[in-house]
């Protein structure tokens, strides 16, 4: 992966803009100078440094995977304890660890302590001991954290009844095709497991007709079978559930599928 970075071919220059991942921008000349005084160190030598540089970043990737998924269940990523979770921002009452969003439409307003404020579209609370100011994806602001009173965040009405609305249906649960509360059914919902490219998600249907129709809209999902093969032989996607739960599942053992 790496080595691609640097040993970029002729052709590809003359194409299109495409997105690129430098570690540090404008650093790229540095980076092939380094790479040059290790080649003349020897190839064994750059073998090797490729190499820590791969588990490093494959190492990096293990955690962020950790994180995610902790977060999904609804637990602390740093000590794996249960968090409470208000609209928009998630607090661990154990080890004091909390993860918030900033304004999408409201803004954010950092308080000085010399009275003074500045605002901005979010923010973003760096480890280097500062506060950094963005608006319109442009850092514009860099501020000390000794210098910071406190962060208002500014949150719009439409936005904070939209967050709530969807809390509420994904607590109460809602049929993926028509968005009708499924509190009401007298059966279990049908159960469905599919994947848009690489991640599995999981929906939820009050009837046949609601699964069909979904079905019939994406049709695309065939390809990898979802809708005819169950998650717990397949190995095609990324998983987030187990699959026991799947309906087609239910239907394979029970005789009935379609």
């Amino acid at each position: 992966m790496l080595k691609g970075l640097f040993n970029k071919k002729d052709e590809d220059a003359g194409s299109g803009p495409r997105e690129r991942q430098i570690v540090i921008e404008d650093q790229a000349e540095e980076a092939e100078e380094a790479m040059s005084l290790l080649s003349r160190e020897g190839r064994a030598n750059l073998d090797n440094t490729l190499e820590e540089i791969e588990t490093t970043v494959q190492e990096a990737a293990k955690t962020s995977l950790r994180t995610i998924k902790l977060m999904e269940e609804g637990r602390c990523p740093s000590c794996g304890q249960k968090t409470q979770q208000f609209l928009f921002t998630s607090v661990c009452a154990n080890c004091g660890w909390f993860s918030y969003i900033s304004p999408e439409e409201g803004n954010s307003i950092i308080h000085l302590k010399n009275g003074q404020k500045i605002d901005c579209g979010s923010t973003f609370d760096t480890r280097g001991d500062y506060i950094l100011g963005i608006t319109d994806g442009v850092v514009r602001a860099k501020v000390s954290k000794d210098n910071v009173e406190h962060i208002e965040f500014v949150w719009t009405d439409d936005e904070i009844e939209r967050k709530r609305q969807a809390r509420d249906r994904e607590q109460e649960g809602i049929c993926s095709w028509c968005e009708k509360s499924l509190l009401e059914l007298e059966e279990e919902p049908i159960v469905v497991y599919a994947a848009f490219g690489h991640d599995q998600h999981r929906y939820l249907f009050c009837t046949d007709r609601c699964e069909k129709a979904f079905q019939k809209q994406y049709p695309i999902r065939i390809h990898k079978n979802c809708y005819s093969r169950t998650c717990i032989d397949c190995g095609l996607c990324q998983k987030r559930y187990s699959g026991e739960d799947e309906t087609f599942a239910k239907r394979l053992q029970e005789g009935t599928a379609r």
